[in-house]
């Protein structure tokens, strides 16, 4: 018999607990806050239509922590207890006390890794704790979990009091989500503003590598102040890292921008530029040398000092452009591009897979 204080393993869902803060006599239990009950019981097994496989808990309180007890049963349909065979040689043994949780063992080791997550819990063998395990598992099981409260609550304690803000877990939760976006969006025909808006809210795309924090998109280079409209604008101002910061701009294409253009070689072992690479280099430069002037005006030099952040012969990063376009073809267009853009000083061109590569390092090594 399934009574109203009864919580299904496996339907019922696990983050709609908390422990009740009144106690019954010496017990607490825990809460149902989505129907608003009380939960005595954790139900492991109901498959059968006429027997049940249950388990009580019940919390003791000592200090600010509860400690769990734990009352397997099984009944019958009518709520009545019901007792298990043992069979040994020809005879068969009524054995009362023996609950055997083989076919519902799932949900039990469910019940036991919720009950291991809760702060307020103190469980005895501390072998099994979240804190101890690989931290792959723990990463997983943080993911596992779908409310940001959970996942904030169980990251802080992870770090021990460090604060993090549910848009903080949402990124990180996200970025892995966001890598299998970067990948499909490769094969597709976005445009430039797509990829703009993408890398957008995606800056930390940025960090590894590049060193580079994005600072604000489309700035104004030739304008008055640098969050200003009109004049020359980069698709991104971005700085490095450390105690002081110093000023980049980044261009932003598509993964279909041609590197090289032509059918065949100019001369031997050289192949022609495309017209798109070279505009977005020459573009780029532009950038660079007017944002020189715009960031020594009063007002943008007071605003980006504050923050400690300066421009001395800002760098410029030009991302355009996939490596395939040269990956099957005669070695000579492979040579032709590297050395090209090995030649370019102050700017970096990287590639969108080469990008794609970088975030997907940090993203395999933040788990």
């Amino acid at each position: 018999m399934i009574l109203e204080t009864d919580f299904i393993v496996g339907r019922d869902n696990f983050a709609d607990l908390i422990i009740n803060p009144t106690a019954h006599g010496a017990f607490y239990f825990f809460f149902n806050q989505r129907d608003n009950r009380l939960v005595k019981r954790f139900v492991l097994d109901c498959s059968h239509p006429k027997v049940h496989y249950l388990c009580g808990v019940t919390l003791i309180k000592k200090n600010e922590k509860f400690t769990p007890r734990l009352n397997f049963t099984i009944k019958d349909d009518t709520g009545r207890l019901r007792s298990e065979r043992l069979s040994k040689d020809e005879d068969s043994i009524e054995l009362k006390a023996s609950v055997n949780l083989a076919g519902c063992h799932e949900n039990f080791w469910n019940l036991i890794s919720f009950l291991r997550t809760l702060r307020e819990i103190e469980v005895p063998d501390r072998i099994f704790s979240l804190v101890a395990e690989d931290e792959s598992v723990i990463v997983a099981g943080i993911r596992d979990q779908r409310d940001v409260e959970s996942v904030k609550r169980i990251v802080g304690e992870l770090l021990e009091g460090v604060s993090l803000s549910v848009g903080e877990v949402n990124v990180l939760l996200k970025r892995k989500e966001s890598l299998a976006s970067f990948e499909t969006a490769l094969k597709g025909n976005h445009r430039e503003a797509n990829w703009q808006e993408f890398l957008e809210n995606n800056k930390w795309i940025f960090g590894y590598g590049l060193n580079y924090v994005i600072l604000k998109s489309q700035p104004s280079a030739g304008g008055v102040r640098f969050d200003s409209k009109g004049g020359q604008n980069p698709d991104f101002l971005g700085i490095t890292s450390g105690n002081v910061k110093f000023t980049a701009l980044v261009e932003i294409k598509t993964p279909q921008t041609p590197l090289l253009s032509g059918e065949e070689e100019i001369r031997n072992g050289a192949w022609s530029l495309s017209k798109n690479l070279t505009d977005a280099l020459a573009q780029l430069q532009a950038n660079t040398d007017t944002w020189i002037d715009s960031s020594k005006s009063e007002e943008n030099r007071d605003a980006l000092e504050k923050e400690g952040i300066y421009t001395v012969r800002p760098k410029g990063i030009l991302v355009i452009g996939n490596l395939l376009e040269v990956k099957e073809d005669p070695r000579s267009r492979r040579q032709t591009f590297e050395r090209f853009r090995r030649s370019i000083h102050g700017i970096e061109i990287i590639t969108f897979d080469e990008l794609y590569e970088r975030a997907k390092f940090i993203v395999d090594h933040t788990d």
